[in-house]
């Protein structure tokens, strides 16, 4: 896809795809590490036998997004309730049990903190969210620039990008946006 993505960019627009980061910020289906264990849930196909029972919770967008449809008909998912959060209080709903699974980012922070299981999507329906560094024709042939964004290819996995989001979110020792790059610089062996 990054192939096809690099060539269409091109062409279009004159914009070079650099590469990507190593990580996804893609949707997810999440749930509390304890209650996806009690139900023997690891995957969205096995979501799917006990979704009836369950209240599903998204942000203002995801049910209207093709996403939601593709997961729907191919996955055969049917929630006993649907809800819409913003995403802040979509956490908190899940952790207070409001709601069972939410929708969430494949990067964001509070999967980690929070301790949440990301399940796993054999079908591969939701499509794949690459981060990844693009040059804008006016710089594309900047062999400086290129050299400088280089060593960030593949260099940041998810779990790292999770923290150093964290990092920002959270409510007690928030992080300034620059001090989290800085971590994750030093954490991803960049500097």
């Amino acid at each position: 896809m990054l192939r096809e993505l690099r060539t269409a960019l091109k062409r279009r627009y004159g914009v070079d795809l650099l590469g990507a980061l190593g990580y996804q910020n893609a949707y997810v289906l999440a749930m509390r590490r304890s209650e996806a264990k009690a139900l023997g849930v690891r995957t969205i196909a096995q979501l799917a036998r006990v979704a009836p029972r369950l209240i599903l919770g998204a942000d203002l967008e995801f049910f209207a997004r093709p996403t939601w449809k593709a997961l729907e008909r191919r996955y055969g998912l049917h929630f006993r309730a649907l809800r819409q959060y913003e995403p802040t209080f979509m956490y908190h709903a899940l952790m207070s049990g409001e709601v069972d699974v939410i929708t969430a980012f494949s990067s964001d922070g509070r999967i980690a903190e929070d301790h949440l299981v990301v399940l796993k999507d054999p079908l591969h329906v939701i499509p794949p969210y690459d981060a990844v560094i693009l040059l804008s024709p006016r710089r594309a042939h900047d062999a400086e620039l290129r050299r400088a964004l280089e060593p960030l290819i593949g260099a940041i996995p998810i779990g790292l990008m999770r923290r150093a989001n964290y990092m920002v979110d959270r409510r007690h020792g928030k992080r300034s946006p620059r001090q989290a790059a800085e971590w994750l610089a030093r954490a991803a062996h960049l500097r």
